[in-house]
């Protein structure tokens, strides 16, 4: 009886010194939590944001480089430490589009986001706080045509406009893309005249818009259009595929150098995450920087991790011609002035922005002050 007694007690002062153990284990778990911001990050499966999928998957890799993601759960949750500090717990979140992130942005549904400049230039002007931290890379914008078209270069096809008896029809996915935008402003320059009417006979290119990138491919393959201008990864896929060949890419056209450092997508934040929590905005835009050198530097190593998370093919991968960057280079800073008189223009900003030039917005659309304390300008 007495030992019963005993192997009783035994038992109970073991259940209490397990549930001591579990409190304090779990107090100590909430009071780390409570610490920290939980911050979701938004972005779409493109090539165009492959330093968010390189900073993902090499994760704890770069630890060595002082801000890394600590992996819960792949591809989906992360703690962003600083060293051995953490920041921030992250949840990752896939997108369909810009459109899409800019509304679970302004709904408080995301903190962060990987997406175009146009988006984020819109939904200022319709009164959403939000800012660009930084560009997330630049280019990788080509024109395709079919694969037994007589043209290799800019040159050739500047002359087969001149000279068709009709508008050379050129395909587009979005009317606010950095391909058509671009590629409108270097038509300018080169005295190439272009309508978006059907009906005007005059011009020697008509610019034909195919609603979304899903349809590039088919649209040559079916001869609706002559050639388009997308962005990576497209014309890879029409040379992996066998539909159509890269022509140029649009950074080689004329005047040489002036279309480098072309902007697309953007990483940017509520002005409310930046408020509440600068510490991990500029640890996370630091993230980017190591990722997007990283992919810079290592081509092939960002090519397997861009086919892993978005499931193109690594063929298609290993031929991007994008340019990794964080940098909000002069250059780069003046091209996203195109894209905002491209938006201008077509009466897409008529709210905010409706009597503001591009300069005076700078206040309104950009937060430079983490990037440029990160790179030391």
């Amino acid at each position: 009886m007495l030992f019963k007694l005993k192997e009783k007690n035994i038992r109970l002062v073991l259940l209490l010194l397990v549930l001591t153990l579990m409190v304090g284990c779990s107090g100590s778990t909430e009071a780390d939590n409570a610490e920290i911001p939980d911050l979701k990050v938004a972005y779409v499966f493109t090539n165009h944001q492959t330093p968010l999928m390189v900073a993902a998957s090499r994760a704890e890799a770069f630890e060595a480089d002082g801000t890394w993601l600590k992996t819960v759960i792949e591809r989906e949750q992360y703690v962003l430490m600083e060293g051995d500090a953490p920041i921030a717990n992250i949840d990752l979140i896939v997108n369909k589009n810009g459109s899409e992130t800019m509304t679970m942005m302004t709904q408080g549904h995301v903190d962060l986001a990987l997406a175009s400049s146009a988006a984020f230039i819109s939904a200022v002007d319709k009164g959403a706080e939000l800012k660009m931290l930084c560009p997330v890379h630049t280019e990788g914008i080509g024109l395709v045509m079919a694969q037994d078209a007589d043209v290799d270069n800019w040159e050739a096809f500047a002359a087969m406009t001149r000279e068709a008896d009709a508008p050379v029809m050129v395909g587009y996915h979005s009317p606010t893309s950095a391909p058509v935008i671009l590629f409108a402003a270097a038509l300018d320059d080169a005295g190439l005249s272009y309508t978006k009417n059907p009906d005007d006979v005059t011009a020697d290119i008509l610019l034909v818009d195919l609603k979304g990138t899903n349809n590039l491919l088919p649209a040559l393959t079916s001869k609706q259009v002559e050639a388009w201008v997308g962005p990576s990864p497209y014309p890879e896929l029409a040379v992996t595929e066998g539909v159509g060949k890269m022509v140029l890419d649009l950074r080689e056209m004329p005047p040489a150098g002036k279309w480098h450092d072309f902007p697309c997508c953007v990483a940017g934040a509520t002005q409310e995450t930046i408020d509440n929590h600068g510490e991990a905005v500029e640890a996370f835009t630091r993230l980017l920087t190591v990722a997007a050198d990283y992919a810079a530097n290592h081509p092939e190593e960002a090519a397997q991790i861009t086919s892993d998370f978005t499931g193109v093919s690594l063929e298609a991968a290993r031929m991007s011609a994008i340019k990794y960057t964080t940098n909000p280079s002069e250059t780069w800073v003046t091209n996203l002035g195109l894209v905002y008189d491209v938006l201008h223009e077509s009466d897409s900003l008529n709210e905010q922005f409706a009597d503001k030039t591009y300069e005076e917005t700078h206040d309104d659309i950009f937060n430079f002050s983490f990037i440029r304390s990160i790179l030391g300008q």
